[in-house]
């Protein structure tokens, strides 16, 4: 159950737009299970930044290696923190979210943070953004 309810935190929060394209049998659950436990990210950190309690903007460190984490193991970033976004095309290019995708990775891949973990979470932050503005 604490997962499960980690799992949702953690993609409604931080995934947006990218989470409702990744399907959680193409991510796998042992890869978010994994990165949550190698970085310490507790469902309370999740359930801080899904009430607001904590803004995007001081997500702690610990939640945005978990993001970027997922994003490498999925194969949709590599370790410097740069999206493979021919490989998100692909993923998705027999899709109907097709469009949606290319139209989010063209305004959100150039997105970069401080490093590659604040990179990973500032691009899912977009995709929050663009999704929420749609």
């Amino acid at each position: 159950m604490r997962t499960t309810l980690a799992l949702t935190l953690l993609f409604s929060c931080l995934a947006g737009i990218l989470a409702q394209h990744m399907d959680m049998d193409t991510v796998g659950k042992g890869i978010v299970e994994g990165c949550l436990k190698e970085n310490g990210v507790s469902s309370d950190d999740l359930a801080d930044l899904q009430t607001g309690k904590v803004k995007t903007s001081d997500a702690k460190d610990n939640v945005k290696c978990a993001t970027q984490c997922i994003l490498v193991k999925a194969g949709y970033m590599d370790s410097a923190g740069s999206l493979l976004t021919d490989k998100i095309k692909e993923q998705f290019a027999q899709t109907p979210l097709s469009a949606a995708v290319e139209k989010d990775l063209e305004r959100c891949s150039k997105v970069k943070g401080a490093n590659a973990c604040d990179t990973a979470f500032q691009v899912l932050a977009c995709f929050q953004k663009q999704n929420s503005q749609a």
